[in-house]
């Protein structure tokens, strides 16, 4: 069995799943300036602007950046099929489907899709369908079966992995309940002005439960109270089964070092991860790219044949790869340089793991041939900001590709240590940045806090202090 883990302050969100002692994912976002907050929203837009050269139209939904809308020769024609005229001024339901990044807008799409715990709704399609993570025949007949139930003229549905251990009741009460925000979308966009947010994805912590609560996960746990609470009514609203296991945390350390996860979470932004067998890899992310390179290091595989001393160090190298992938939330194009190997049964048995582990990886991903080199390509789908994002930023003081940690992250922990602390009074040293960014989304403490600006410009370098 398993638990999920989530903390929430005021800067950021960090959940974890773990089984027995073994950390299974991880993942952080910022609070208040998340690009991936906006991931799932659906927005009543207006064509700004119409790129055909480009296959692009831009899209002003109400945020700083237009978005991007592919209007190619294939993603036209499902543009057409849903009665979609794109024509500069013409107003359109999109949702957000990629983040804002760099200065880049986020990508949207017309296919609207909204997601529960057992089923995703296809706005606008008439399409029944099962995950392709469930491989029982039986399963499959019978989730169809319950979906032709559930469908209305124009919508569609998917059955998720989780939907394999739900019953009839349980799918169709989550079916009706997707049905109403569909219809209450339809209404929004006819009754506001463009642009418009018309509907909103649930909280941060929400989210996770819906992706990562399964019949395997015994209890969910959240240390904030207020988000407790809300999470639980939106359980009961939905009918969702995890209501059950749902356990507020109230002890006094914070949640994720009395499970004894801070150490291995803090090697998470760590580049080198070192194998049990003594060779490591690195991870560095470039800006098109993630870049894994595997290396030998103090090996301690002893066989005479140096090929298969080789093979083992890239197969536990694939292994330790995919759960730094899943750890990190990587996305996009992941290079990994392996180690070179010359025998054939071995490339075609690591070319196996590999695609054996993409199989069972919960996003869509592809591995692609290993080259002569060693060299193998690896794109996963990428829906929101990765590890790497969230919890550093470029340094002030530098312009060099340098990062420190970012200034939520650095107010997160400065929060954690007030908040478990058993002092009344503090004083905090810290840039004018995290000061700033600190007072304005305080909340939940009912302590004093004395300021002094420091002179520096990295956030990393704060004095937290207990006066009394």
């Amino acid at each position: 069995m398993s638990k999920l883990i989530i903390s929430v302050d005021p800067y950021v969100v960090k959940a974890a799943k773990i089984r027995g002692r073994a950390l299974e994912f991880f993942v952080m976002k910022r609070r208040a300036s998340s690009n991936y907050s906006i991931v799932g929203n659906v927005y009543k837009g207006i064509i700004r602007d119409v790129v055909p050269r480009l296959g692009a139209a831009f899209v002003d939904i109400g945020l700083e950046k237009n978005a991007f809308l592919c209007i190619d020769n294939h993603c036209l024609e499902q543009i057409k099929s849903l009665g979609i005229e794109i024509k500069e001024g013409n107003e359109i339901m999109v949702q957000v489907i990629k983040p804002m990044v760099s200065s880049k807008g986020p990508k949207v799409t017309v296919n609207i899709t909204l997601a529960g715990n057992y089923l995703v709704l296809l706005k606008g399609v008439d399409l029944i369908g099962v995950s392709k993570h469930i491989n029982d025949k039986a399963k499959q007949k019978k989730l169809r079966k319950i979906l032709k139930e559930c469908k209305d003229a124009n919508v569609g549905f998917i059955a998720r992995t989780a939907s394999s251990d739900a019953n009839r009741d349980e799918i169709l009460k989550e079916a009706n309940y997707l049905k109403s925000v569909c219809k209450s979308l339809d209404e929004k966009f006819n009754s506001v002005r463009a642009p418009a947010l018309i509907y909103e994805e649930p909280q941060i912590p929400i989210r996770i439960i819906r992706e990562y609560c399964d019949k395997e996960t015994e209890e969910v746990i959240i240390d904030d109270l207020d988000v407790f609470e809300k999470t639980r009514l939106y359980l009961d609203k939905t009918e969702n089964t995890c209501k059950s296991r749902l356990k507020f945390y109230d002890y006094n350390k914070p949640i994720f070092e009395y499970f004894g996860l801070e150490d291995e979470i803090k090697r998470l932004s760590e580049n080198v991860v070192r194998l049990k067998s003594g060779g490591y890899i690195t991870i560095e992310k470039t800006e098109a790219f993630f870049a894994i390179d595997v290396n030998a290091g103090n090996c301690r595989f002893y066989t005479e044949d140096n090929e298969e001393t080789i093979f083992r160090i890239n197969a536990e190298a694939a292994k330790e790869i995919f759960r730094q992938i899943n750890l990190r939330d990587l996305g996009g194009l992941i290079i990994v340089d392996f180690i070179d190997m010359t025998n054939e049964a071995h490339i075609e048995e690591l070319q196996g793991l590999l695609n054996n582990l993409a199989k069972v990886d919960r996003r869509k991903t592809y591995v692609g041939k290993i080259s002569e080199l060693g060299v193998v390509e690896i794109s996963r789908r990428k829906n929101n900001t990765d590890i790497f994002d969230e919890m550093f930023d470029k340094c002030p003081l530098c312009y060099n590709g340098g990062l420190v940690k970012s200034i939520p992250v650095v107010c997160s922990e400065i929060y954690q240590k007030i908040k478990y602390s058993s002092g009344e009074l503090f004083r905090l040293k810290a840039t004018a940045g995290v000061i700033e960014y600190f007072r304005k989304f305080l909340s939940g403490i009912d302590k004093q806090i004395e300021y002094i600006s420091a002179n520096t410009c990295n956030p990393e370098d704060y004095f937290l202090e207990v006066v009394r």
